[in-house]
Parts: C-alpha cells; structure tokens; sequence
C-alpha cells in the first residue's frame, strides 16, 4: 500500500488567483483556507478540517491530530493533491508561516494533475475522472458552492469600486455614495449568512479527495527520471523569474497613453462606427463602405491586407490602429505585473507537461514559450540598444527612432524584460536544429546525418537536392549572394522544417508563404513536397513503419518494435515506449475503416477545359483515439496516422535532452530559470560561470542515444534574456 496523503484545499480571497498565480495568492493578506479534507490512502475515512479549525494555530489543535500529522510527515508519506503547486503555496505560506504547522519537503510532494497529464488526460480532476471511468466522481453541484465562497461579496465589490472612484476624483452618483456612507459591508460569506452553502463546500472537498485518491490509483506513477523534472518545475514555479519592474511599468504607462489615443482618432476616423479595437462586425462593415472586404481580423489576415496598395487611407489607418492595438505580445507587460512579488520575481508561470508531448508550456498572461520574435534587428555589439533607448526616452523621441508603431518596439524587447538577479548573469544555449537531427536519427537517414555531423546547412542540402546541383555549388551562391541560390536555399528551409511530418502540398504551399513568405503555384508546392521525400525516403518509411506498428498493437495487442520505439496496449491505452524510457500515451485507440475526399484535376467531358473535381477514396484503416478537446475539459475523438506520430515522438525525445540536461546544469551550480522549447536558460554568480562549460553539460549525450545523434548548441551570456 502507497504511503501517501491525499489532500485537498478550499480557499477564499480578494486576490485574483488566475491572474496572480498561487504563488502570491496565498500570500495576500485576505487569502484564507476555508476548509481542508485529506485521506490516507486505502483508508476508509476522510478526514476534515472546517474553517475554524484550519484558521487555528498549530499549538492549540487537538493532540491526536498533532501527533498523527506529525508522524505522516517525520515518516516520509507523500502528500498528494490535484494541481499540488497550489496546495504546496497554500501549505507553505499560510499554514507554516502565519499558523505554524510542521514543514513539509517539497520532495513529498505529488501531483495528480501532472500523472493525468503524462497519459494525455484533460488536467481538470473532472475530466480526467469521466476520462477514466472513475467509480468517485468531482462534484458538479459544489462548484457553485465554492464560487460562493471563495470571492469577495457583489456588496464589498461594489462599495470598494466607489471608494476607488471617490479617491481618483471621479464623479460618483447618489447610489456609490449611499454605498460608502454605510461603510464597509462584510466581505465574505460566513457560515451564519449561508449554511446550506458552507456545507456543500465542505462536501464538495471531501469528494474531491476521494476522486483524487481513484485517479491516483488509476493511472502509473511518474518514473523516477520524470519524477525529479517534475520537481525542477516546481522549483522553477517557487523561485520564478526576476523582471525589470521599472521598464515593463514605463512600457505599460506609455501603452495605456497610446491606446487612449489611438481609439479616439478610430472613432473619428469611422465616425462613431468603430469604438474597439475588438468590434469585429463593426470593422468589416466600415471596410466594406471602403470597397474592402475581408474575412476576418486575424493578425494575418489584416497583415495581408496592409502589404496590398489597393487600400483607401482611411482603411489602411483603420487596419494600421486594429493592427498596433491587438497584438497579444504587449499583453504580456500587464501579466508580468499582475504576478511580480515585491522582490522583482514572477512566479508560477510553468505548466509542468503542458503539452502531450511533454514539453512544459506557460500559465497566466506572461507564456514565456510563445514569445514574438520581434521585427527589429539585433545590433550584435549592442544587443540591448532599443530597451536602453526605451528606458532613457519619451514616447515622442521613440517614434522619431523607431516610427509610429511603438507596439511593434515594446513586442521586440519583451524577452528583454526578464532579467538576471543581481550579482548573476544569465546563460542562454539552445539545441541546434535538434527537431531535424533527432527525425532523422530516428530515421536512419544516413546522407542528412552526415550533413548535420559535418557542420553543413540541412536547407543547403535539401536545395540542392530539388536543383539537381552539388552541395558545394550552392553553398558558393549563397555566400555570394546570389538571388537563385538564396531563393533555394529558403524553399529548402521551409522544406526541412515543413515536410518531415507528412504534410501535404496543399498545406505546405500556406505554410510556406505564412512562414517564408514563400509565394508557391500548384505545382511548385506538389515538386517540393516530392522532392523533399525523394531526398529523405528513409523519413518516409518511418512514418509508414510508426502506422503499421500502432494498427498491430491496437489489433494483435502485442509489443512492436518500430525503429527505436516500442508500441503496446495496455489498461485502455497505446503507449510509445521512447528511447528515453519515458512514454506517450494515446486513450482507447481504436481502428476504424475510413474514407476520405480528395480533389482532383480532370477534363470537363464537354468543354474539354481543365477543372477540380472530388472524389472519394477507397477505404482504409485509420488510427483513432481519444484526446483532450479544445476546451481542455473533456475528451473528442481524434485521428492520427504515422507523420503525426512521427512528429510526436521526434518532439517528445527532443524534449527528454533538455529536461534532464537542466537538472544537469543545475547540479554544476547553473540556476535553471527557464526552458523554451529547445532553449535552456539559467543564471550562476558572475565570473563563476564559463559559456563552453555550460554548453558542454547541455549536449551531453544521454546513454540512451548513441554516436550518430548530432548534438550541438549555440549560447551566449548577459544581463538580460533575448533571442
């Protein structure tokens, strides 16, 4: 039996826990536990701690209780919760330092959420619980009771509006004043106001435990190696990351001044008719009345539409202001300060698994992993050049630098805002190209790993491939400058980097000109894809051998190897064994005889001209499972075939290089700060640290990789994060 407490809290506060994170919720000053339900695990009884009682110094709880908890904790249980960051804030920061409970290490620390997580399961307790059938289920009807309790009263909401409104000299009328005449209305729901309430809350806790111990016992335990990353995100989640406060609030300041701005000459300049940057319907109208009509306002869309010269002015302005006032990048300022603690660092901000491939992604507004790449170029000798301009000059004397569109600016040095803390600097190395090294290390492509060994450009030799020309004579025009050459070399890249997972040419021709601006026929795009798969057949046979072998073990319900992976069934899962050890997991897989419509170019039997005709192929077994739907709550059933697998094991082996080589880095005294994609971002004291060090332990080769795996990196130090 697990020597493990399930553990679950219920909390009230003014705090706003989406946009602040655990991590300073639990130490805002309003911030109360309202109850506590926990069970030991395979027991029957659950136990559970009502408000007054968790908001009790710890000397003066019962005896037995003191003892019991004591001894769970000198006797090294494991404490596990759903989502257990929050219950480790929560435990930390009130229990320990405002009522004096016992600590706990964070190492007996364990998460449900994160075990749902690795088996491809929503992360919420209720749907991963309908995803697995579980005979205990989270209750729906408490959910209302929590939201009752958990949040300032409408009554405190209103009067504290007033007084806000009041102290900023705003005019308030008879009703708000009315209201902070009374004085301050109680502001949260106590037992006594609701009781029905309160003991729905304390049932809802006690079946969320039991829930959390069932899907505990349904899915694996994290393996030991993915155990101790687990642990890093939660380290990275406690210490967080240091900002420069003082830029992102003279950013967010200049922001505020330039939307006001822009939205008053919007309303000018449609005469009323546009008031928001957001008013879809009201913007295709106006651009309508200008003899433009769009689809939509996606940011590629109204990017397309600017680079055309059949706009009026009055339409071009309007998509310039839509443009300048939408970008979800300076969004990201006012995330770093609704998370920044008073010591100048964010916390919680990593998903740990985020992904189903297993890569972490980010939570809040800031999402480190989706940063913009930025539009200006980077002066090598002076990398930090517009942040120091930002911080030195007016909103004026900027747009006589840099233009108009300072939003564009303020999305350029957003990387730039994260900081080294004082006395350290920052090291920042990434994997080079290690999504193509690694497919074709799984491929055996033997000519493309010969060329990544070497030191040579992928893109060059793929161009090369598709001219019929030697590497060499390429190479030659591009470092000549020769526009045929680096127009190859281009197609090349977008090849490499498009075509290894399947895509066909009607995806890659958008792909190719949303990413590489790359303007491609019919025909070019099919040459392209055919010549990218004629250059790396062994990539193809890979997809092919990775379909073949999930249809046999879904079928046969046998082992299969495949290349470096394994494929299974097992307790209503496919799981891929990957080299590293560690798995994907794909739920209740199935396969089902599909067909599918394709176009095709025929003769028109009477005219005789050239048209698009579809058709339906015969049909074929398709892969089909269930995977996490877009509300991240429940489950839909998707399809998947072999290049989509493929691009699933390259990115989860990818994956399983930085993931341990951060905890490698950390072990040689490198402080891991963050890890973006393929990057890997720590700090160390300055002059103690060396950059050939850092990228030596970055690309140490795991024993589970041999010697073809070309592993390589590029890094640099500084003072501040950038691309």
């Amino acid at each position: 039996m697990k020597r493990r407490i399930t553990a679950d809290f219920e909390t009230r506060s003014a705090c706003d826990l989406k946009k602040s994170g655990a991590y300073k919720y639990s130490l805002h000053p309003s911030t109360q536990p309202t109850c506590f339900a926990f069970k030991k695990h395979g027991k029957a009884k659950t136990y559970l701690m009502k408000f007054d009682l968790i908001n009790t110094p710890w000397k003066k709880l019962p005896k037995k209780f003191l003892q019991r908890w004591q001894s769970w904790i000198d006797g090294g249980y494991e404490f596990s919760a759903h989502n257990a960051f929050f219950e480790t804030c929560i435990y930390k920061n009130i229990l320990v330092k405002r009522y004096g409970w016992p600590d706990i290490s964070f190492r007996q620390f364990r998460c449900t959420a994160a075990k749902a997580a690795t088996c491809a399961l929503p992360r919420n307790l209720e749907g991963a619980g309908s995803a697995m059938n579980l005979s205990v289920q989270k209750d729906k009807n408490g959910y209302n009771a929590m939201m009752a309790t958990c949040k300032p009263t409408k009554q405190w909401n209103a009067w504290k509006k007033a007084c806000v409104e009041q102290m900023l000299g705003k005019k308030i009328g008879v009703r708000k004043l009315t209201l902070i005449e009374k004085g301050e209305p109680k502001q949260f729901l106590d037992y006594a106001d609701a009781p029905e309430t309160w003991n729905t809350l304390y049932r809802y806790c006690v079946i969320d435990v039991c829930a959390e111990e069932k899907l505990d016992d349904s899915l694996p335990d994290l393996i030991p190696a993915e155990q101790e990353i687990w642990f890093l995100n939660q380290r990275l989640n406690w210490n967080g990351l240091r900002v420069d406060i003082p830029t992102i609030e003279k950013v967010v300041g200049i922001m505020a001044i330039e939307s006001r701005k822009k939205l008053k000459e919007l309303d000018a300049l449609t005469l009323g008719l546009v008031t928001k940057a957001g008013a879809r319907k009201s913007i295709l109208r106006f651009l309508e009345l200008e003899d433009v009509k769009l689809p939509d306002i996606r940011a590629k869309t109204v990017e397309d539409s600017l680079s055309s010269f059949k706009l009026s002015d009055d339409a071009r302005r309007l998509l310039e202001i839509r443009k300048a006032l939408s970008k979800a990048s300076t969004k990201k300022y006012q995330g770093f300060l609704d998370r920044v603690m008073s010591d100048g660092r964010c916390r919680d901000i990593l998903l740990y698994h985020g992904a189903s491939t297993g890569r972490d992604t980010g939570t809040g507004t800031i999402q480190p992993h989706n940063f913009p790449k930025g539009v200006m170029e980077v002066d090598e000798a002076r990398p930090y050049a517009a942040v120091e301009n930002v911080v030195k000059y007016d909103p004026d004397t900027l747009r006589m630098l840099y233009g108009d569109s300072l939003a564009m600016v303020f999305s350029s040095i957003l990387r730039n805002m994260i900081v080294a803390s004082p006395g350290y600097e920052m090291f920042v190395a990434d994997f080079s190209k290690i999504e193509v090294a690694m497919l074709w290390w799984l491929a055996d492509n033997g000519p493309g790993l010969e060329i990544l060994i070497s030191g040579k450009d992928p893109y060059i030799y793929q161009a090369a491939a598709n001219l019929g020309k030697s590497y060499e004579e390429v190479e030659r025009g591009v470092k000549s400058g020769e526009k045929w050459a680096i127009d190859a070399r281009q197609l090349g890249k977008a090849q490499v980097l498009g075509c290894g997972y399947g895509m066909a040419w009607e995806k890659f021709q958008t792909s190719a000109y949303d990413g590489y601006r790359l303007k491609l026929t019919e025909t070019q795009s099919k040459e392209a894809v055919e010549n990218y798969r004629g250059a790396n057949d062994s990539v193809v046979w890979l997809w092919y051998e990775y379909e073949n072998a999930t249809i046999e073990a879904i079928e046969q319900g046998k082992k299969v190897k495949a290349g470096k992976c394994t494929f299974y069934c097992k307790r209503g899962f496919l799981w891929i064994r990957l080299p590293s050890g560690r798995k994907l997991a794909y739920r209740k897989p199935r396969i089902m005889w599909r067909t599918r419509p394709f176009e095709v170019t025929e003769k028109h039997p009477v005219t005789g001209k050239k048209v698009r005709v579809t058709r339906i192929s015969k049909p074929r077994k398709t892969i089909e499972y269930l995977g996490v739907d877009k509300s991240k709550k429940g489950m839909c059933w998707e399809r998947t075939w072999g290049g989509k697998l493929t691009e699933n094991i390259d990115q989860a082996i990818s994956r399983d290089l930085m993931m341990p080589a951060m905890l490698r880095l950390e072990k040689a005294k490198y402080r891991p700060l963050l890890m973006v994609h393929d990057e890997g971002i720590c700090e160390r004291k300055k002059r103690r640290g060396d950059l050939k060090e850092f990228i030596r332990i970055l690309c140490q080769r795991p024993a589970w990789a041999d010697e073809k795996l070309p592993l390589a990196a590029k890094g640099w130090i500084g003072p501040r994060y950038r691309k």
